[in-house]
């Protein structure tokens, strides 16, 4: 089970340019990097998130953490405004918004598994 996650976190980066993204294997026998990816969520320091997965079984999981441990609401239609303003948004991903108002948080998710990115 494994993801691929842009996130920026805490502050937008000053030059301006999107985060690589990185890989999280959640399938080791230990899962340790399912705590991190909990707290992240749990802490509020995500500003945005953009989630593939390589199989149903990851999505469903980083979903979970966005509705459990995020508190996230899922989102059908967002705004043209926020459309141009997220730099991580992607047309036909899942969107996510934890919190209300200028400071809320944004997780998009491919709805579709994506294993050919983790050959």
């Amino acid at each position: 089970m494994r993801l691929l996650l842009t996130i920026i976190d805490w502050e937008y980066p000053d030059d301006g340019k999107i985060p690589r993204a990185e890989r999280w294997d959640l399938s080791s026998d230990t899962m340790d990097q399912l705590m991190p990816l909990y707290l992240s969520f749990a802490n509020g320091i995500i500003i945005e998130m953009k989630a593939e997965g390589d199989s149903e079984d990851a999505l469903k999981l980083i979903r979970s953490l966005a509705l459990g441990a995020g508190s996230c609401t899922q989102i059908d239609t967002l705004a043209d405004e926020d459309k141009e303003r997220l730099w991580l948004y992607e047309e036909d991903y899942d969107c996510y918004r934890q919190g209300n108002g200028p400071d809320a948080a944004y997780i998009f998710i491919n709805s579709k598994p994506r294993p050919d990115l983790f050959r």
